[in-house]
């Protein structure tokens, strides 16, 4: 008997070692139940197998039927646990049916425990043997079959609707390769323990077949939920860079939003505050320039109204996309007429709903544009134009400026945001062009061609 043994032993050995690494797993956390019921099942099927090789080696009835009772009660809990298994890997929702099913092997399991010789034989006199083709012999009990026994093959059955069934609605929801190879392992499983039933019939003479279907089901398995998991495992990876990306986002937005407070209405309503301490003494003695005070200051506050209702519209993620173009862009030339000594001309020509990835562009080139002719140009005049017509926008920025040499390479400092517009542009298909000359001013041209289903839809 060499020969099965030394077979049973590697079946055993490769069991046990996937059953320890998904209880591994599972303590890990990745999946946790998942994995260890999965563990569990591959224990058992271990402790099937050396019940098994007890049962081999038995060489009278007493030591033949305690190994028997207990390879058939192990068989049993696994059949309890894969029920579960089953149930987990196909997302099956009926506690109710599966406790039915576990019924069914608790009763069986109580009766073989019971019963003096198990739940098979009602009595056995004694072990004759089986000649294998390959020369080897097993025994084989002599004796009679209990009528219980029904209640084995009835857990059987019922356990094999059931995996079939849940296979089926796995396959039905889409997941059509995980229900195919639960389904192809299941099979083979079952096809050898129903060779094991024949065999305790005596319709077959020959070695159990079981532990080799034990074997492929956790193999096949084994090698399924480890795909899972390394795709778990990635998607997670994933969601933590995300999630890392999406905090240093949040960190720049919150430092361009400080940035822009600082640089636009914190130092407004510094100058706001400052006009307004000197006014009441400055009305005592030149009531004409107080007067001139008091218009600034009107136009000021004005400015840093508008510069916060452009904050606070970026802080919403909606905001930029309820309001039309021309309306964002002629409250961010309001707001740069506040901050600065300029002398700003905003015009508006028609009107077409845009995407809100379009709206965003057109908004964030023109806010980039004004903040540059703030912080560079030195100008004291700027024209913004926004036109639609029935197959393009375009928007004109201008101003009489300094201006720098636009050929020079590379872009002079101060000038790295013409990058990020032209970025901007490239990425909704939109043609940008900047043209500067020295001393006499710099002017961004930004248009965009409306898509021809878009006209016929609007028209």
């Amino acid at each position: 008997m060499t020969l099965i043994l030394t077979v049973l032993s590697i079946v055993a050995g490769i069991t046990i070692y996937i059953g320890f690494l998904h209880l591994l797993i599972a303590f890990g956390r990745l999946k946790p139940a998942l994995n260890f019921c999965f563990g569990l099942s591959c224990l058992l099927a271990f402790s099937y197998i050396l019940a098994l090789i007890a049962q081999y080696k038995a060489m009278n009835v007493d030591d033949y039927i305690n190994a028997r009772k207990m390879l058939t009660s192990f068989g049993y809990i696994y059949g309890i646990t894969t029920a579960w298994l089953v149930a987990l890997y196909t997302n099956f929702n009926s506690v109710r049916l599966i406790l039915v099913l576990n019924s069914l092997y608790f009763i069986t399991l109580l009766i073989n425990e019971i019963s003096p010789t198990g739940i098979l034989y009602s009595h056995i006199s004694n072990l004759s043997s089986i000649s294998l083709p390959w020369g080897e012999s097993i025994p084989h009990p002599e004796g009679t079959l209990n009528p219980l026994l029904s209640f084995q093959l009835l857990a059987l059955i019922g356990n094999t609707v059931f995996f079939f069934f849940a296979c089926y609605l796995q396959y039905r929801r889409g997941e059509k390769q995980a229900a195919l190879t639960l389904g192809i392992s299941l099979a083979i499983l079952i096809a050898t323990v129903q060779h094991d039933r024949l065999v305790d019939l005596g319709k077959i003479k020959f070695i159990y077949m079981a532990e080799f279907g034990f074997m492929s089901f956790v193999i096949i398995m084994s090698l399924r939920l480890s795909k899972d998991l390394i795709q778990a495992v990635k998607l997670h990876e994933q969601l933590v860079e995300s999630e890392r990306l999406r905090k240093i986002a949040v960190e720049v937005e919150r430092n361009r939003l400080a940035r822009d407070l600082h640089d636009s209405v914190s130092q407004t309503l510094f100058t706001v505050a400052t006009i307004a301490e000197a006014l009441p003494r400055v009305w005592k003695r030149h009531p004409d320039i107080a007067q001139q005070g008091l218009e600034e200051l009107a136009e000021l506050t004005q400015g840093a109204l508008a510069e916060m209702r452009n904050l606070l519209i970026e802080l919403r993620p909606d905001g930029l996309a309820e309001k039309p173009l021309g309306e964002l862009i002629q409250q961010l030339t309001k707001a740069i007429s506040g901050r600065a000594s300029l002398q700003v001309t905003t015009t508006v020509k028609g009107d077409f709903s845009l995407s809100s990835e379009v709206k965003l562009v057109f908004y964030r080139i023109t806010q980039e544009a004004l903040n540059n002719i703030i912080k560079h140009a030195q100008a004291t005049e700027v024209s913004v134009t926004l036109e639609y017509d029935s197959q393009r926008i375009v928007l004109r920025i201008s101003d009489n400026g300094c201006g720098f040499d636009s050929r020079q390479i590379p872009i002079p400092s101060g000038h790295l945001g013409i990058a990020i517009m032209k970025e901007r542009a490239d990425s909704i298909g939109a043609n940008f062009h900047l043209s500067s000359y020295l001393g006499r001013g710099t002017e961004i041209f930004l248009s965009w061609s409306i898509p021809i289903s878009r006209i016929g839809n609007q028209e």
